[in-house]
């Protein structure tokens, strides 16, 4: 811009009839040369800076590039041990479940077979009849009842499954399979699709035997249904009373997982 202002001073005074001598005239083109070489060196400054900071971004984009395929990788990773995790934990559950069916079945034949009259032979004397058995059994115990209950759930009874329950509940009622049929009778009620009345019935569960195993799922349970029917704020209080009071169960780590769902 300096050097077009010089050439315009010099045409300019050409025009109006002031001639320069050589001298400055020579000495006008080195300042044109000096400022055009200024221009030039900025220039080349210029694009050495822009081609700097464009080689500095394309390092840092590949540096994230790289640190986003770290972390996607780390996040499957996790994930696939986190899968594998669950899915140990759903075979011992599996596990767990089948030992504890085979347990009620072998409580359940030996309470039949403790309650099956006995016969007691007697010597026959002239005035005395046959011999006569003992007294016969009172009716099935908590583990059978726990067990034909159970039995009838699977083939679709569900209220012939009740019944079971509500006689085990009725006639032991302290028995430690009383949880066990208030929580079938509220998954037959399910199997019905009758949440209203399953709800009612994890109620009754949570408050006769609040340290029962079967809570966590209880409290679960009735969140869940909470939540399907709108009920925000009941379904968040009972996914925090699961984590406060169970915090190391499965049903604590689900309702984390709900609360990051309705917050």
């Amino acid at each position: 811009m300096k050097a077009g202002l010089l050439v315009l001073i010099a045409v300019t005074a050409a025009s109006t009839g002031c001639f320069a001598s050589k001298t400055e005239f020579l000495k006008l083109q080195d300042e044109i040369a000096a400022t055009r070489a200024s221009e030039l060196a900025a220039d080349s400054a210029q694009r050495e800076q822009l081609a700097s900071v464009s080689r500095s971004l394309r390092a840092l984009s590949d540096s994230i590039a790289a640190l986003n395929r770290k972390v996607t990788a780390m996040r499957a990773t996790s994930e696939t041990e986190i899968a594998a995790i669950r899915q140990d934990v759903s075979q011992l559950q599996d596990l767990s479940g089948q030992s504890e069916q085979r347990l009620r079945e072998i409580r359940a034949t030996l309470e039949e077979k403790t309650r099956q009259p006995e016969t007691a032979p007697r010597a026959e004397t002239p005035d005395a009849g046959p011999a006569t058995t003992g007294a016969s059994p009172s009716g099935p115990g908590p583990a059978q009842l726990l067990q034909a209950g159970r039995d009838q759930l699977v083939k679709g009874g569900n209220s012939a499954a009740r019944s079971a329950f509500s006689e085990l509940v009725a006639q032991y009622p302290n028995s430690e399979y009383a949880p066990e049929a208030i929580f079938y009778s509220a998954q037959s009620f399910a199997a019905e699709r009758n949440a209203v009345a399953a709800d009612s019935t994890y109620v009754v569960l949570i408050a006769r035997f609040p340290n029962s195993p079967r809570v966590p799922t209880a409290l679960y349970k009735r969140a869940q249904h909470m939540q399907a029917t709108r009920r925000t704020p009941q379904a968040r209080q009972l996914y925090q009373e699961i984590i406060r009071r169970f915090p190391r169960s499965d049903e604590a780590a689900l309702a984390e997982e709900r609360l990051q769902s309705i917050r």
